[in-house]
């Protein structure tokens, strides 16, 4: 269908009217009824591998929304956000889109006689998108008049699969959940994990395990982003960096880069700031640190323990440069903060892996391993918050099939499509191998006689209380989420914290510490609530964090000793795993034993508040 021009618009209504914006210095224009409507700048998410020109996506009361920037789109230069900085919202065919411009400037009423055809001596980066020269004020105004339809076509392969033929695990979530249920509160189960500071997900029956990060071995002649191979209980696992398939520089880059900046800056600093005598200090390079040394996390304790050290110096120089100190003073206390700095900058490449882990996904019988971030929680999505893609995607190793959109639309989760995760040649090859071997070594053990043992694994969730590992089944765990807000119920058990609400459900909260007669810790960013089932309730559990997901074979599981060293009662634990031939061991619990029957009664009838 051949797109109606600003010229056949003012000869059919003799006038048109164009919202007109400005990038640099020059002035632009929309036809009015395509503009929805004009709003600041909103929080994005960055979706990986599309066009440079998209800066993200965003939540506009409901709607994905994706957002260009006007000056990449023409190839000019790209510029910080500003106080007038705003987003025309486009709609074309029902299909909105957000455009990013320097400033709206107003809307402009424009007669036939306005308006003239683009010369066809114009070229350059804006021509595709003109469908017209409007001149005013006796040709002293200027105003290009921009084919909306044009300058929202997004350039990308989008490869959504047909969801009217898809089924099983090349339908997309929302296609899925549907399938399963007519209701609107169908869930779809999902991993979240970040890349890069954004928030992406696995649907759960995709995700196999979630191993700790290990040095694989390196195959020769791969895509650089294949770090190499893993043996995990006889398959042969090719392990992906996903960061280095969005083309990010590495977390280890990402952390020290950033610490590298601080130091320079606290560098050219430290010298004016100690020769300023008895005079005011500017104390803006500490306040930088201490902001960022406030952002600054790792699972990592050499790193944590690094941090702490900076964290007092740089504390300790803020209170000597309020107290005017002799410069003496505070250059020797800025040297430790540098020569601190310094070894953090050492010290991330070596001890980042604590953060990362491997993702073990299942891509139609192709089985890989992720290495991203940081897996976040387990989530319960309702299927009515997962929105389609937005038409952003671009062609490579990953597409989108859903946006989940949580806390009313303030957090967006991409959905990856485990379908279309793969395509590399070479990579198929290594799973065509690893095929090879794992029907070998099956059959191998099935002369033993000892089959079905072999293969017969329990999958654990494991995390951390007081320094020890548990685990517990995760057919067990109905979800993993952050602590939220907890409210106090009267004369509950001692252990019972309170309730919460779940997406609108409330339940009942433990914490697990003084269940097992633990000693109290305060909660931090790492403190996750396990969502189970206790005698029919559904129930959280406070713990201090989340380790992984963790296959372990039946032969690995021995029944809990006599004198079982654990800091809890063996009354709760089922059992003792042994992972890496016992040299480490985790303690399976019995979820169902963590309250009596009396507790259970009296659980279920804790009240909301």
């Amino acid at each position: 269908m051949q797109t109606e021009t600003l010229q056949d618009r003012t000869t059919s209504k003799e006038e048109s009217q164009l919202v007109t914006f400005l990038l640099k210095d020059e002035e632009f224009g929309f036809d009015i009824m395509s503009v929805q409507e004009i709003i600041r700048l909103p929080k994005m998410a960055k979706v990986p591998r599309t066009p440079p020109y998209v800066e993200g996506i965003a939540n506009l009361r409901g709607v994905v929304l994706p957002i260009i920037d006007m000056r990449t789109r023409f190839g000019m230069e790209r510029t910080a956000e500003t106080d007038r900085t705003r987003v025309l919202v486009v709609d074309i065919g029902g299909v909105k889109t957000g455009l990013r411009v320097d400033r709206v400037k107003q809307v402009t009423r424009v007669l036939r006689s306005d308006v003239d055809p683009p010369p066809p001596a114009i070229r350059g980066a804006t021509a595709g998108y003109l469908e017209g020269v409007v001149k005013l004020d006796n040709g002293q105004r200027i105003i290009m008049a921009l084919n909306a339809a044009q300058v929202c076509h997004i350039d990308a392969a989008h490869r959504r699969v047909d969801s009217a033929a898809a089924t099983g695990a090349d339908a997309p979530a929302a296609d899925r959940a549907a399938s399963t249920g007519s209701t609107a509160e169908t869930i779809t189960q999902m991993v979240t994990f970040r890349i890069a500071k954004e928030e992406f997900a696995f649907v759960m029956e995709h995700v196999r395990e979630i191993l700790r990060v290990q040095a694989p071995k390196q195959v020769p002649d791969v895509p650089e982003y294949v770090l190499g191979v893993l043996t995990v209980r006889g398959q042969i696992l090719p392990i992906v960096d996903l960061r280095r398939l969005l083309h990010q520089p590495s977390l280890a880059d990402e952390f020290a880069g950033g610490c590298r900046e601080i130091r320079e800056q606290y560098e050219r600093w430290i010298g004016p700031a100690a020769s300023s005598g008895t005079g005011r200090v500017d104390l803006s390079a500490p306040e930088r640190l201490r902001a960022w040394l406030s952002a600054a996390n790792s699972s990592s304790q050499v790193l944590m323990e690094t941090l702490s050290k900076l964290r007092g110096h740089n504390e300790k120089l803020i209170k000597q440069a309020q107290g005017h100190a002799a410069s003496e003073e505070i250059v020797a206390t800025g040297a430790a903060v540098v020569a601190g700095l310094h070894a953090f900058e050492r010290e991330v490449a070596a001890n980042i892996q604590e953060d990362q882990r491997i993702i073990v996904v299942d891509a139609n019988g192709f089985v890989l391993g992720l290495v991203v971030d940081h897996v976040n929680e387990v989530l319960n999505v309702p299927r009515k918050l997962l929105d389609p893609p937005p038409m952003v995607t671009s062609a490579g190793g990953l597409e989108l099939e859903a946006v989940a959109k949580l806390e009313d639309g303030n957090r967006l989760i991409m959905l990856l499509d485990v379908a279309h995760l793969m395509h590399d040649q070479k990579l198929l090859e290594i799973h065509a191998g690893s095929a090879a071997v794992t029907t070998a070594e099956t059959k191998l053990t099935a002369k033993d006689g000892d089959a079905a043992l072999e293969r017969s694994e329990v999958q654990l969730v494991t995390f951390m209380l007081g320094g020890e590992e548990y685990g517990v089944p995760i057919s067990q765990i109905q979800e993993i989420d952050r602590l939220s807000k907890i409210t106090r119920v009267p004369k509950a058990a001692r252990f019972v914290e309170g309730v919460t609400n779940l997406r609108g459900e409330v339940i009942p909260v433990l914490d697990t510490r003084k269940r097992f007669d633990l000693e109290v810790k305060a909660s931090d960013d790492r403190t996750r609530i396990m969502i189970v089932e206790l005698g029919g309730v559904k129930t959280g559990l406070i713990v201090d964090s989340v380790r992984e997901v963790l296959s372990l074979s039946k032969q690995d599981i021995a029944p809990p000793p006599e004198a079982v060293h654990s800091s809890i009662d063996q009354h709760f634990i089922s059992g003792i795993g042994k992972v890496d031939s016992g040299k480490r061991m985790v303690v399976l619990l019995d979820v169902e034993k963590i309250l009596s029957k009396s507790e259970q009664t009296e659980l279920a009838e804790v009240p909301p508040q």
